[in-house]
């Protein structure tokens, strides 16, 4: 199965696709897409002519690089499906994926993937599909390719003996298609010294490494796993005698601290001394600095705590290595089959300690199991898989029952082991945390309306999911370099709310231009130091429910498009929503000359016990839709900030604009009124069906009740009731038509005048009411009279019975008797 590329990647909230704006004609211009870039990377230090590819492309402004040290240097040619420009990349650009957008006057496209090697790039040149004429190449390139369907490609290096030849391929990794390469080094007798399918680190992606024994000619073969390929097979092949290492040892350290790892390969292993960063980067890759690096880097946990190596033997727990407590990371290497490695931590009572292993994440082939003991040796608890993101990783909570030493046990699931089945285990106290990212709109796609766009003169809205871990009270929006002219709307995530709106906003003169923007949540109480993180996930490579990468953004691309040729408003409602209650929500359009698309407008956000539709639409030609709000009866009272966000398709793609927050109160309901007890009515006749009424708030004048849930064939005539009335009767009308058997759920709808407006409240009491038709009772005709006989009549004897028939005798029996007879 293909992804397409248009969907394939993300950035935080990022998926910006941006509105476009009409301009006086009929067709409006819509946010553009963004398919391949040739060539798929560059080095770093150089200019590299890029092309991308894609649509809505005419209007052309900027790429947007999310990684600093890029550079758009020109444009040099600019069509509709195709842009040709030059970008700069800085020497100190780390190798690796970095994400880009391209934008444009009317919008903003998804993102993609742009690597960053270490060597200068080459490009396949066909034919090159035959070992015995190979595309001939230097050591540290980088080839730019493609594998077709059934293609083989090959390349020749010449080595001396002794010198080392290091592949290594992105191609998964690209995000075109799910590409699953295969590698070998061939010698010249056409002997594959080394091979590489799939790895732990780079999942399909392979690499491998092989020693020259002797001089000569060596080729690189690279096709896809099954021979199949295709045009989107893209391929970044990295051709060199650079050291690629499987995984570091230990994987992770304190914060601005000198480290010494071992970088662990295959066949061997080298060390150094590393100085860390001093501050937590969740995606920081570790490169040699000895040794010629790999075109990519090894993850590295960057914590604020101190590492703990196992001491061997430590493979029983009498002989457990020992640890201060948490928080503390865990480094150990199984290295051999059937080893178990074994900790001892004090721990304290009460304490929740989250549980992590960092293995396959970190490209060690273990299958991580853990077990925490206590001092007797009794099972506390463990994990095996609790890891995600298809890593076989360990992860789990524990609560701490007593004071003590307890015992970690770490093993490998099937009993393996060897010099790179490396593992971290990070013990930590549960910390306060609070997080916050959209929710996912589309299912298998969590790319669609994962963006900020912001017409001019219009807003955008989202909807982003509160999380919190041990921290509440109340928290404040912080949004820095914004776009000129964009301000964030919403300011506050309250302490009671798991999910807001946030509504962006630019000013009608605000220039075309975007900024890539950190936000954040402060905590409004100062004694409280937790500081909200964006935490956007987004999918790379997906295939259907496989997802093979993803991403966390924790920024968001903002960027101002022209004008869009719609706008919405919600109209303030005259009266509040009441608990049990309906609320009409009227939503109004206006549009410009020439643009007559129907519009199909999303309720961002409801508040607590608050439901309605997600979305309606306003017709092609009208300018109006209406939202039903329904509030059950624990909805809050309050003011709450409503918006609609409307997506058009003028014929070039999607349009986005959303409307002025307004204010909708919540409140309690005036009026209230348990089930009507059952009533039940013979068809054709009449009932009274009587509700007892719980007055709640007083209200002037006169309320309208009225019995709903029962099909037109039942007439109910509504009741006038006032803030006085303690009952209410409905006159049931049934006929021949009405319907036998049970009418369930039945509530009475009660409009409730409003002081100083001319409108209702809408409420809904004695829900759950049932009524009852029976059928008609049949009419029992009396028995006949008995005949009158005349007096003088005589009376006839009884006639005598006729005789009856003879039986007719079988021959057998006829036989019997003929023989008794004889005896006789």
């Amino acid at each position: 199965m293909l992804i397409d590329p248009y969907f394939i990647v993300m950035s935080t909230i990022r998926h910006l696709i941006l509105i476009t704006a009409a301009c006086a004609t009929s067709a409006f211009a819509a946010y553009p897409t963004f398919n391949t870039t040739t060539p798929n990377g560059g080095q770093r230090g150089t200019e590299v002519k890029l092309t991308v590819t894609g649509a809505q492309l005419a209007d052309f402004e900027s790429m947007i690089f999310f990684s600093p040290g890029f550079t758009q240097k020109s444009v040099d040619k600019v069509e509709a499906n195709k842009v040709q420009l030059t970008i700069g990349i800085a020497p100190d650009v780390p190798p690796g994926n970095h994400l880009m957008r391209i934008r444009t006057k009317s919008g903003m496209s998804h993102a993609r993937q742009f690597f960053v090697g270490i060597f200068p790039n080459v490009d396949e040149k066909e034919p090159n599909s035959d070992f015995e004429s190979p595309q001939v190449i230097q050591l540290n390139q980088t080839v730019e390719g493609v594998v077709q369907n059934e293609d083989v490609d090959y390349y020749r290096v010449s080595l001396k003996k002794g010198q080392r030849l290091s592949v290594e391929v992105d191609g998964l990794r690209l995000g075109y298609t799910v590409f699953d390469p295969f590698l070998a080094i061939i010698d010249k007798d056409r002997f594959e010294k080394v091979i590489s399918d799939d790895t732990i680190l780079h999942r399909q992606d392979g690499y491998c490494s092989y020693v020259a024994e002797e001089d000569g000619d060596y080729t690189v073969m690279i096709r896809e796993s099954s021979y199949r390929g295709g045009g989107n097979s893209y391929y970044r092949l990295s051709v060199g005698s650079f050291r690629r290492p499987d995984v570091v040892y230990p994987a992770g350290g304190k914060i601005g601290s000198k480290t010494k790892v071992r970088y662990i390969e295959r066949d061997s292993s080298f060390e150094e001394e590393v100085q860390l960063p001093t501050d937590i980067d969740p995606d920081y890759m570790l490169f040699s600095k000895s040794q010629e690096p790999a075109p990519s880097g090894n993850p590295f946990r960057l914590v604020n705590y101190d590492n703990v190596l196992e001491a061997e033997p430590n493979d029983e727990q009498a002989k457990a290595s020992v640890a201060p407590g948490s928080p503390i990371a865990l480094n150990g290497i199984i290295e051999k089959p059937g080893d178990v490695d074994f900790f001892k931590v004090p721990l304290k009572k009460g304490m929740t300690l989250e549980v992590q292993a960092f293995a396959q994440s970190l490209g060690s082939p273990l299958d991580s199991v853990v077990n925490i003991y206590n001092e007797k040796g009794g099972s506390i608890s463990g994990n095996d898989d609790g890891g995600g993101r298809r890593r076989l990783d360990s992860k789990f909570k524990i609560a701490i029952p007593a004071d003590g030493d307890y015992f970690v046990r770490v093993a490998d699931h099937l009993e393996r082991g060897g010099a790179n089945y490396v593992y971290r285990l990070e013990l930590i106290a549960a910390e306060p945390e609070v997080f916050f990212a959209s929710p996912q709109y589309s299912v298998n796609d969590n790319n669609y309306r994962q963006f900020i766009a912001v017409p001019k003169g219009g807003r955008y809205a989202t909807l982003v999911n509160v999380s919190r871990n041990n921290v509440g009270g109340d928290f404040k929006f912080d949004v820095q370099n914004m776009p000129q002219g964009v301000k964030l709307l919403t300011e506050m995530a309250p302490k009671d709310l798991g999910s807001v709106p946030l509504l962006f906003e630019a000013t009608a003169d605000a220039p075309l231009g975007h900024q890539v923007v950190p936000i954040s949540l402060n905590a409004v109480d100062p004694n409280t130091k937790t500081r909200g993180k964006l935490r956007q996930e987004f999918d790379i490579v997906r295939n259907g429910n496989v997802v093979y990468y993803t991403q966390i953004e924790d920024r968001l691309p903002v960027a101002v498009v022209e004008e869009a040729p719609y706008s919405l408003e919600i109209v303030k409602p005259a009266v509040p929503l009441v608990t049990n209650g309906i609320l009409e929500l009227k939503v109004v359009s206006k549009r410009k000359e020439g643009f007559k698309a129907p519009i199909r407008v999303l309720m961002i956000w409801k508040p607590n016990g608050v439901s309605a539709l997600g979305e309606q639409t306003i017709a092609e030609g009208q300018n109006e839709c209406v939202f039903q709000l329904d509030a059950n009866g624990g909805t809050p009272a309050g003011s709450w900030n409503f918006t609609v966000m409307g997506e058009a398709d003028a014929g070039q793609g999607r349009i986005y604009n959303a409307s002025p927050f307004t204010a909708v109160v919540t409140a309690p309901a005036y009026i209230n009124a348990p089930a009507i007890p059952l009533v039940a009515v013979e068809q054709g006749k009449e009932a009274v069906m009587v509700a007892k009424l719980e007055q709640l708030l007083p209200f002037d004048g006169e309320a309208t009740a009225q019995v709903l849930g029962v099909p037109d064939t039942i007439p109910i005539e509504p009741a006038k009731i006032t803030k006085d009335t303690k009952e209410v009767s409905f006159k049931v009308i049934t006929n021949d038509k009405s319907p036998i058997g049970k009418q369930a759920n039945l509530f009475v709808r009660v409009d409730v005048p409003v002081k100083g407006t001319n409108a209702t409240t809408i409420h809904r009491i004695a829900l759950g009411s049932i009524l009852r038709i029976d059928a008609p009772r049949k009419v029992v005709a009396p028995p006949p009279a008995a005949p009158v006989l005349a007096a003088n009549k005589p009376k006839e004897a009884p006639k005598p019975a006729a005789p009856a028939a003879p039986k007719v005798l079988s021959r057998l029996e006829q036989l019997r008797l003929e023989a008794a007879g004889t005896k006789k």
